[in-house]
């Protein structure tokens, strides 16, 4: 059985996956097919991501055969997500001590899957169901997940991004009693502001005039975003009075799936609930209408954050949540501008760090439409003194 999986990808001699055979995989996939008899015929593996970026993130892994129920023969498919804490690779400071709070907390997911909160999601919204989870030695853990699929191949339109909106607005909506919440102790805190903090010496060193960051900011004297890094204190302030809820944590758009029900009905699959956590109402909107505006190449961003940010408050209101919905917009563009932009400027860091370009005179700034996260930090700006 293991040479199935060789052909498909080479399996190291210490790779915990050598370890996976048929009595591993039989009770999973009997799970997924709810089949009680099934027996495995074969298997291959891929590695779908991880092992870049997060060093919570081992790996993620899609395991795939056929099996044979009676006189059937079906076909099947599960993910291995494998995390761990950052101390394996080396890495402090990320998540790997005992506060359960903390924005990137590696047992977040596993204690997550294990507990009755993602069976109480809204209407519209779904997680990937899951089949087991599995603690190794080494501060090592397994979640056996469905393999999810996208029903319109990862291509949305304006329309479909709007239904997960509102799909976001009713998990966010769902959620506003601080009862609802206080049995999940493991759920993050104050991610924005972690970010801020944590960030803070990169964010400050940025040579905003650099030839690469005109490209992305022209005017750097006159960017909001850079002023709302350095003002950072009065926006986390405001958006720490705003009504708070449990929140997605990572809402870009990969971690979405859509999903045809058999009604004819259609349903958001959410993945990767690794940076759950408690959040300002608005926040679970920024980083998916972010990601919305880079896909949508031919729409108006105007039109997509408007068409987003409606249905993300029809979602509210399905609910029957009713709050003030310029808070809503506060918490929605603050958190917007500050971790979308703080993560480009992560990517321009690094990309500045690998290049060895030199710095250039420029004589004039090129005039493009302002990025994402200034057109966010422009707004934020008018609202901080408005909202109440």
């Amino acid at each position: 059985m293991l040479q199935a999986c060789k052909e498909v990808m080479k399996i190291d001699s210490d790779s915990p996956l050598r370890s996976i055979d048929a009595a591993t995989l039989t009770p999973i996939v009997r799970r997924a097919l709810q089949r009680d008899q099934l027996q495995i015929l074969d298997w291959q593996v891929n590695q779908l991501g991880g092992g870049a970026g997060n060093p919570v993130s081992v790996g993620l892994y899609r395991f795939k055969g056929t099996g044979q129920d009676r006189d059937e023969r079906l076909a099947w498919s599960v993910i291995l997500k494998i995390i761990q804490s950052p101390t394996n690779v080396g890495e402090v400071n990320l998540g790997e001590g005992d506060d359960q709070t903390h924005w990137n907390y590696w047992k977040r997911e596993l204690f997550l899957y294990q507990s009755e909160l993602l069976e109480t999601l809204p209407e519209g919204m779904a997680a990937p169901q899951c089949y087991a989870t599995v603690e190794q030695p080494g501060n090592i853990a397994w979640l056996w997940l469905e393999d999810v699929s996208d029903a319109y191949e990862g291509v949305w339109t304006l329309e479909r991004y709007a239904l997960t909106a509102r799909h976001l607005g009713r998990l966010n909506g769902g959620y506003l009693s601080k009862n609802q919440w206080t049995a999940f102790p493991w759920l993050g805190k104050h991610l924005t502001r972690q970010w801020v903090q944590i960030l803070a010496p990169d964010w400050q060193a940025i040579p905003w005039e650099h030839p690469r960051g005109l490209n992305r900011y022209p005017q750097p004297e006159l960017n909001p975003f850079r002023r709302m890094l350095f003002d950072n204190a009065r926006f986390l302030a405001k958006l720490d009075l705003l009504p708070k809820t449990v929140c997605h944590g990572d809402t870009y758009p990969t971690n979405f799936k859509a999903r045809l029900l058999s009604g004819g009905e259609e349903q958001t699959v959410a993945l990767d609930w690794a940076l759950a956590g408690i959040a300002p109402l608005g926040d679970d909107l920024g980083q998916f209408a972010f990601g919305a505006c880079m896909n949508l190449k031919n729409a108006d961003p105007k039109d997509v954050d408007q068409a987003l940010f409606e249905s993300y408050l029809d979602g509210l209101r399905d609910t029957g949540c009713r709050v003030d919905p310029q808070q809503v917009r506060f918490g929605y563009t603050a958190s917007a501008a500050l971790r979308v932009g703080l993560f480009q400027l992560i990517l321009l860091s690094e990309e500045l760090k690998q290049s060895e370009s030199v710095m250039q005179q420029i004589v004039e700034s090129p005039v493009v439409p302002d990025c994402f996260e200034v057109a966010m930090a422009k707004e934020a700006y008018q609202l901080l003194g408005e909202i109440r």
